[in-house]
């Protein structure tokens, strides 16, 4: 009768195993879980940047395709460009400025097909600005306060440019095209700090934006030479 009483139920220290098991497995339970909900935050996180990069590189060939060449009879079509001169999310500098052709209107509102945009970083932002071309001097126009302004990137450390010139291509040939450090000796702004094709267009452009934890990604694009 005893032994029978006995193998009824559990021991003190056979419960208290038991417990100690539920525990150790409900952890590394919640581990995995936890590691695998991470990893699946961080994969939304890089595809998301993936996309805001490649919308930016989208608009950014679109502008490219669509510039406005200098022209000395009328000033407001002006191409300056510059790298960032300060690598960091604090900076605050435009990075371009020109004129663009091509802006669609299906709503048919009287306006110019032409835009006037400019690129920016603030605080670690790539910013578009635009509005539509007018009749007075670029140096007369708040784009701050009278454009419309798109956010294309967040976490932007760095972006630099590079210009391919005439003269470049003329001094050096090909090779200007050849090698992976091609755009070493290309021109770093437009115009030039020599002066030089200060009423030309560069014939190509490369532009590198560097991320916030490095991620870096280069396009090449052609300039419109007419």
């Amino acid at each position: 009768m005893n032994n029978l009483r006995a193998q009824a139920g559990f021991t003190l220290l056979e419960m208290v195993i038991a417990i100690a098991l539920s525990a150790l497995v409900a952890a590394m339970a919640y581990q995995s879980f936890d590691g695998a909900s991470r990893n699946a935050e961080r994969t939304r996180d890089v595809l998301n940047e993936v996309n805001k990069l490649d919308k930016a590189w989208q608009l950014i060939g679109q502008d490219m395709r669509n510039i406005l060449p200098l022209n000395p009879q009328n000033p407001r079509l002006k191409f300056e460009a510059a790298s960032l001169k300060t690598k960091g999310k604090d900076s605050f500098q435009v990075i371009m400025i020109f004129a663009r052709r091509g802006w669609v209107n299906p709503l048919g509102r009287v306006r110019s097909d032409l835009q006037q945009v400019n690129y920016r970083i603030a605080e670690g932002k790539l910013w578009r600005d635009y509005l539509p071309e007018r009749n007075m001097p670029l140096e007369n126009i708040d784009f701050e306060r009278d454009s419309f302004h798109q956010l294309l990137m967040d976490n932007v450390v760095d972006i630099q440019l590079r210009f391919l010139s005439d003269a470049r291509i003329k001094a050096d040939g090909k090779s200007v095209l050849e090698g992976s450090e091609y755009s070493k000796y290309w021109e770093p702004q437009w115009p030039p700090i020599n002066g030089a094709g200060s009423t030309a267009m560069p014939i190509a452009l490369e532009i590198t934006i560097e991320l916030e934890g490095g991620a870096r990604s280069v396009r090449l694009f052609e300039v419109p030479q007419k």
